[in-house]
């Protein structure tokens, strides 16, 4: 990847949002729309690990759009709805969108918990039966069955973003969520083991919401350090086996973007999005989560071999 081309972009993205007025007023305005709205800048620059860039005027709009003008209660039945006129006109989140919000305003420096506490309160509340969650309210009505892809986000700004110890039940949270990715094996059906969708074995980048094996691995990985829990060796191992295509000299190939003109949410894009975002291109943030999924494999690998020597030496 041109990393001037993409420095570049980058600052543009800081500009654009340091003189951006689309985060201010009810319901988020333009800074929701796909590609090229706020959020979207906003949520570029953290996955490539500069949410420290992001202007604190962007992060203040932002902040009070989520705080005053998002209704912060996730629709399922009509008892969920707002009332108020004022209400009906105020932005509504999913799951996953919700989290992304989250994680790009901790990674900036906000406090989030401390300025919107009812985020985090959402998130876990959202869980269903099966450790998932889902962005479609009628499978709390009816199937009960979690998504993967309304369920990546919401784990990441759990596990990810706490930075103190875990309560006991932000611990079952994420623990439940690792449990529902180890038995869909990442990507595969419960019931009878088939692939669930083939477009997840093509890493995406940025992913925002999106969801492929890789996240899925990563999030695995890291919660088996985290939470000190046992690495699921078996699973990790064959998403490896099935990104394996992807996996080049120098990381991990891009296989789709998730803003693919010919799909379904095609739109208007950015320069920073157009040039991390290049197919056939390995990015560097890619290539540091499969590091931290060989990583694990690779001490776990020594830890059974420790706890052999010393076995034997007994």
């Amino acid at each position: 990847m041109n990393r001037e081309i993409i420095d570049r972009a980058i600052e543009q993205s800081i500009q654009y949002l340091s003189s951006d007025n689309e985060l201010v007023g009810v319901g988020g305005g333009r800074s929701r729309r796909k590609w090229d709205g706020a959020w979207w800048h906003m949520a570029a620059l953290y996955e490539i690990g500069e949410a420290r860039q992001i202007p604190e005027a962007a992060v203040a709009k932002a902040l009070g759009l989520l705080k005053n003008s998002t209704w912060p209660r996730f629709v399922i039945t009509r008892e969920d709805s707002p009332i108020q006129e004022a209400d009906k006109a105020k932005m509504d989140c999913c799951h996953c969108e919700l989290a992304v919000y989250y994680m790009v305003l901790a990674a900036s420096g906000c406090d989030v918990d401390g300025e919107i506490p009812w985020i985090r309160r959402w998130l876990m509340k959202h869980q269903l039966p099966d450790g998932g969650l889902n962005c479609e309210p009628s499978a709390y009505l009816n199937s009960r069955k979690s998504s993967l892809v309304s369920t990546l986000p919401p784990l990441e700004a759990i596990l990810l973003h706490t930075n103190r110890e875990f309560t006991p039940e932000e611990a079952s949270f994420v623990d439940e969520g690792a449990r529902f990715l180890i038995e869909h094996r990442l990507v595969c059906s419960k019931q009878d083991g088939s692939l669930l969708n083939t477009e997840w074995l093509k890493p995406c980048f940025p992913r925002f919401f999106e969801y492929d094996i890789l996240r899925g691995m990563h999030y695995l990985a890291q919660w088996s350090r985290i939470r000190n829990k046992p690495l699921p060796v078996q699973v990790l191992k064959e998403g490896l086996d099935r990104l394996g295509g992807y996996i080049g000299e120098e990381g991990v190939r891009i296989g789709r973007q998730v803003f693919d003109r010919n799909g379904p949410w095609g739109g208007k894009t950015f320069d920073l999005l157009e040039a991390i975002a290049v197919i056939g291109t390995e990015p560097p943030w890619l290539k540091a989560q499969l590091n931290a999924v060989v990583t694990e494999l690779e001490a776990d690998v020594l830890h059974g071999i420790q706890i052999a020597s010393d076995s034997e030496a007994r």
